[in-house]
């Protein structure tokens, strides 16, 4: 009896592109130019605003990396016990 491969395709969320573009959503969100932004993150400008949206988009950023591990978590344990149910019926 051939061994089965894996199936487990677990589709990440991209933190680069989440953090990447994290400057254009915020600059759209409050209409100001993505520069000021960034330049508000390095410290070289002051925006309580700014400061303010940025922090919010981190942590939605975050709760979207958390909400993808935990069904990535719920699937490979749906799979394992899948995979034990299969080996008793056998």
């Amino acid at each position: 009896m051939a061994r089965q491969k894996s199936s487990r395709k677990t589709t990440p969320i991209n933190l680069a592109s989440l953090i990447r573009g994290i400057y254009g959503r915020v600059a759209r969100r409050l209409k100001v130019d993505p520069s000021y932004v960034s330049r508000v993150a390095r410290r070289e400008r002051q925006s309580m605003k700014i400061e303010a949206s940025l922090i919010r988009e981190l942590r939605r950023i975050i709760a979207l990396v958390e909400a993808n591990r935990a069904a990535a978590r719920k699937r490979e344990a749906r799979a394992v016990r899948s995979k034990a149910k299969r080996r008793v019926k056998v």
